[in-house]
């Protein structure tokens, strides 16, 4: 009875991930001082995969950062362009394997700078490095490598990714963006004739210790 019962509960569980969406973004944001996305460019081109994680192509991976960064910051309407670069140092996409509660869960390491169009100028440098899981949910209780594609699991951390991203932006304290942090004036910033490349790829693994 009990063997029936938790079989009945894992049941379930796999049957609501498929309800496990994010919620929906609002069209018609609270600006974000002058913020309106221009381009997104990552590279997944040095991504290191944790070991015993599931794989995709690297253009899958770059492709998912994208669409998360430009479906969460191409919200934003206003008068200045800002770009966004950025490089997948690591990526988890966790296996399937027997359902435990608190399997592990998808993740993703990412480094971003943010561009000011208008002075070709760098707005954080070193990069910021965030270190993003997915959320907790109904997906990730038991192992969202027993309810998700791996394709799924990479879109979650994603838009996770995209989430912070727009949280530090937004953030009165340590937006990099001029008029709403407390970075300096574009022109103090290490200048840079194009956006010719991509943040490098840090060596140890940010899962671990």
């Amino acid at each position: 009875m009990i063997l029936r019962n938790l079989a009945c509960a894992i049941a379930a569980c796999i049957a609501l991930a498929a309800c496990d969406v994010p919620a929906n973004l609002d069209p018609s944001p609270t600006p974000i001082g002058e913020l309106r996305l221009g381009y997104v460019k990552v590279s997944a081109k040095d991504t290191k995969w944790v070991e015993g994680s599931r794989r995709l192509e690297e253009s899958v991976v770059e492709s998912a950062v994208v669409d998360a960064i430009s479906e969460r910051l191409g919200r934003y309407r206003g008068n200045k362009w800002y770009h966004i670069t950025a490089s997948v140092e690591e990526v988890l996409l966790a296996p399937s394997g027997p359902p435990i509660v608190g399997s592990l869960r998808s993740g993703m390491v990412i480094r971003v700078l943010v561009w000011d169009d208008a002075n070709a100028a760098i707005l954080n440098d070193p990069p910021k490095t965030f270190v993003v899981f997915e959320p907790t949910s109904v997906s990730t209780f038991l192992g969202s490598g027993n309810t998700r594609e791996a394709e799924e699991q990479l879109v979650a951390v994603s838009r996770q990714a995209a989430r912070l991203i727009e949280d530090w932006i937004k953030s009165p304290e340590n937006s990099p963006l001029p008029g709403v942090g407390t970075a300096p004036a574009a022109s103090t910033i290490r200048q840079q004739s194009k956006v010719d490349g991509f943040v490098t790829a840090t060596g140890e693994s940010l899962f671990v210790g």
